[in-house]
């Protein structure tokens, strides 16, 4: 009897139903999709706490499973069903990380920090986006055209792994700055020389006609709502995308592409 329960503990402790452990709450995260979770381990291998992937994947992340063993950490191998479960994702490409979490930073102690302006001539706000989709789309947009910062009111949305899969890597190259007060914290970005642009669907003067300052924080509002009146109110311009009329606006990624390829022709060619 004794053998029987120390076989049974065994398949519990190592086996198909070993227990999978939740992420710490503020301090760990999983993320899926091939290219978040290769970016990842290309970034900060050393943030790497575990990793599950499905059989068809041993040969892409041969790389991430020496490396495991190499420093002893765990890695379990899963069924499609099971990979399901563990990701909660549907579009896991079969692979799955448990990572530390990257912190975000106030705006406050973001200026503060004059490395951080020295290097930081572009910001994107997002004021009251909070699809973690639309958020990762815009991160994959930012970093393709070297924007390191976005500013946000829902960094949590910005931080989850659905987030991080839909940005296709780009999540790695971009730090999250937060504003409860989104007015409060533009106006503190202008007194450190930062020109706030405003975007709109329907008004504003034609960004191609625009000479777009170097230093400045592009912001954006939410797709169904747009940017709040009282914030309208508080920038030094607006600016809209031209547009044939055919549709009413562009989606938050498309517009920040448009912009952000301007910027990125203006001030980086």
């Amino acid at each position: 009897m004794k053998k029987r329960e120390k076989e049974q503990e065994k398949i519990k402790q190592h086996g198909e139903h070993r227990k999978i452990p939740k992420p710490r709450k503020n301090l760990e995260m999983k993320i899926c999709g091939l290219h978040a979770c290769k970016m990842l381990f290309n970034k900060r291998p050393q943030d790497l706490i575990r990793v599950y992937i499905t059989e068809n994947m041993l040969k892409e992340m041969n790389k991430v499973l020496k490396y495991c063993a190499e420093k002893k950490l765990a890695y379990r191998i899963l069924t499609e069903d099971e990979m399901l479960k563990v990701s909660e994702s549907n579009h896991h490409e079969g692979v799955c990380f448990l990572i530390r979490r990257t912190p975000s930073i106030s705006y406050e102690d973001f200026l503060k920090n004059e490395e951080h302006i020295k290097n930081t001539n572009c910001i994107v706000a997002l004021e009251n986006v909070q699809n973690p989709h639309n958020l990762g789309a815009v991160m994959r947009v930012c970093a393709n055209f070297g924007i390191n910062a976005i500013l946000v009111s829902h960094a949590d949305a910005a931080l989850s792994g659905a987030a991080y899969r839909t940005s296709e890597g780009g999540a790695e190259f971009i730090k999250i700055i937060t504003a409860d007060n989104f007015n409060k914290a533009l106006e503190k970005f202008k007194s450190f020389d930062y020109k706030i642009i405003l975007t709109s669907s329907h008004k504003g003067t034609n960004l191609f006609n625009e000479k777009i300052p170097k230093k400045l924080v592009f912001v954006f509002g939410s797709e169904n709502s747009g940017i709040t009146e009282a914030l309208l109110n508080n920038g030094d311009k607006i600016i809209q995308i031209p547009s044939s009329g055919n549709v009413e606006s562009l989606n938050i990624a498309c517009a920040s592409s448009v912009i952000l390829a301007e910027y990125w022709r203006n001030h980086k060619k």
